[in-house]
């Protein structure tokens, strides 16, 4: 056997993020060994016939499985508390791949109007012309939960919902959805990204699978590009043997050692992330030029309640308004320590202006629908020295 089964019994999260399921190694290398190949071999005809035909455990090809990419996949698992995963090329991979099986035979699909901007083109330059019906559902209006139960008693393949979401920050609660999912028979996915395993865990509430963009806090250093989604295993292996194989947005062997690596710190680096967002968005909010601040662990926040119960702390991202996005960029040009970029989750501070960058194909009503203002900044914070951030802020906003 290449994989083992065995894994840790009934430890920490951290402990798992370290001793997750090793490769069999002969040599017992600490690090997990890198399988760096394309395909594998077989001793002779009959193993390959009995792997084939899954009766033996083993690997053909690495666009189909290799022990690189699944130890990474058998760690989020563990993290996650689903009962399989599947690693793809990036997140958005996962996504599209997740959100095309889903909605077979023209089942609907049900999304938020605050929504990461990958999935929101990928549901409009593609689910939308494929004639899959995609229903957007407020969750700042009050009564959304009336309008979610008449959109999940007709023929609804998903809700796909983040939390909190990308750039607004708002809030979802998840238990209250995966009750009306579970009470239609309709599988509630969650993109976790921003949060991470570490932060919070939505099949713990009761979603049935969870996405991420391992880009980001998963690897952490911000040098790779991956995805994955994990939950039942019904559900996961089919997505693995259809969608997963022949759309070809298959983990390379490397980035997922990488995610590996990333993997083994990630609940540390969460705490540093943690702590300094929550030390500047008290900045932000109490200085002058900030018109408001959006970020769930101020108690301000609409959603601040919901993320107490759900979330462990509150996560390393933020948002803050501006006067006008002229000021925006005014600000964002001043900055020395946060760099310019659209991504996030990596050691080095980063700020977008969604406005102008990640949105700016939109028409100016559907940016204003789906909380982009004019003088949004999203901040993604690092793990430099906070006394830094802050009075590189504090010199962008005052100069």
């Amino acid at each position: 056997m290449l994989y083992k089964e065995e894994g840790p019994g009934d430890v920490s999260p951290e402990t798992k993020a370290i001793h997750v399921r090793h490769v069999s190694d002969p040599a017992r290398a600490l690090t997990p060994p890198l399988y760096q190949t394309s395909t594998f071999t077989f001793p002779d005809m009959e193993t390959a016939d009995r792997v084939l035909k899954g009766e033996e455990k083993g690997f053909v090809y690495s666009r189909g499985g290799n022990p690189t990419v699944a130890q990474f996949e058998s760690a989020l698992s563990e993290l996650e508390g689903g009962e399989a995963s599947r690693a793809f090329a990036s997140g958005m991979g996962a996504i599209s791949a997740l959100l095309i099986h889903l909605a077979k035979g023209g089942r609907s699909v049900i999304v938020p109007k605050y929504l990461y901007i990958g999935t929101r083109a990928f549901v409009q330059k593609f689910l939308i012309p494929w004639d899959i019906p995609v229903h957007w559902f407020d969750p700042r209006d009050p009564s959304w939960t009336d309008s979610m139960q008449g959109l999940l008693a007709g023929n609804a393949g998903a809700v796909f919902v983040e939390t909190p979401s990308n750039p607004t920050l708002d809030i979802i609660d998840l238990s209250l959805l995966a009750r009306l999912c579970r009470e239609a028979n309709v599988p509630l996915v969650v993109d976790n990204t921003f949060a991470s395993p570490v932060l919070q865990r939505p099949i713990a509430f009761g979603a049935s699978v969870v996405v991420h963009s391992a880009t980001k806090y998963l690897g952490g250093h911000g040098d790779l590009l991956g995805g994955v989604l994990t939950g039942p295993a019904e559900i996961v292996s089919k997505v693995a043997s259809d969608e997963g194989s022949f759309l070809g947005a298959t983990l390379s062997p490397f980035n997922a050692w990488l995610i590996l690596r990333g993997i083994k710190t990630l609940h540390i680096r969460m705490q540093a992330h943690c702590d300094r967002a929550e030390e500047i968005a008290s900045f932000l909010a109490g200085h002058p030029k900030v018109c408001s601040v959006r970020y769930p662990g101020l108690a301000g926040h609409p959603g601040h309640d919901t993320a107490r119960r759900q979330m462990r702390r509150f996560g390393g991202m933020l948002s803050f308004e501006l006067a006008s996005s002229v000021e925006a960029r005014r600000v964002a040009n001043r900055l020395e320590i946060f760099q310019i970029g659209v991504s996030l989750g990596d050691p080095g501070s980063l700020i977008e202006h969604p406005w102008s960058m990640s949105h700016r194909l939109l028409s100016e009503a559907d940016r204003l629908s789906s909380g982009v203002t004019p003088g949004l900044l999203r901040m993604s914070v690092g793990l430099e020295g906070l006394t830094d951030l802050v009075r590189d802020l504090d010199r962008a906003l005052s100069s």
